[in-house]
């Protein structure tokens, strides 16, 4: 599979930046099937109703509200930044394929911190872990993160 993550990451940071201009967490994802974006979640916290307002959960359920589908195998989810704990056991739930992602969060990153859960073989025998791709567009990232 030869995909283009540019495009996608971009739409990420426009997202992310509309997180930013209302309060949030500059944080911004899509989910991708078939080279289409399916889903997408702007960052609602801290200032949203719900905890579980992270962006890629938030792309997750719409993707899966678009789709009628109960999971989202075959799927691509790209975020500005590295999925934390919670949206991890979604990533490995819904049998998402391919993660990218643009800065790493090693305090809470679910790949680069001292708990690695969205890539930990052990629990491959609960769900497959996703293929991983970090620091694509992480400049630009960074560049929204530090405003």
């Amino acid at each position: 599979m030869n995909v283009d993550h540019e495009p996608f990451m971009r739409r990420c940071l426009e997202l992310a930046t509309v997180a930013r201009d209302r309060g949030d967490t500059p944080v911004g994802s899509v989910v991708v099937l078939d080279d289409a974006i399916i889903g997408e979640g702007v960052e609602a916290l801290p200032t949203g109703p719900s905890i579980t307002g992270h962006a890629e959960t938030l792309a997750c359920q719409a993707a899966l509200d678009a789709t009628g589908r109960r999971d989202l195998a075959g799927s691509i989810l790209y975020t500005t930044a590295e999925p934390c704990f919670m949206c991890a056991y979604a990533i490995r739930q819904l049998r998402i394929g391919i993660v990218v992602y643009g800065i790493d969060t090693p305090i809470i990153g679910a790949v680069t911190s001292a708990h690695p859960i969205l890539t930990d073989p052990v629990l491959d025998r609960w769900r497959p872990a996703p293929t991983v791709i970090g620091g694509v567009l992480r400049e630009e990232c960074e560049r929204l993160m530090a405003r």
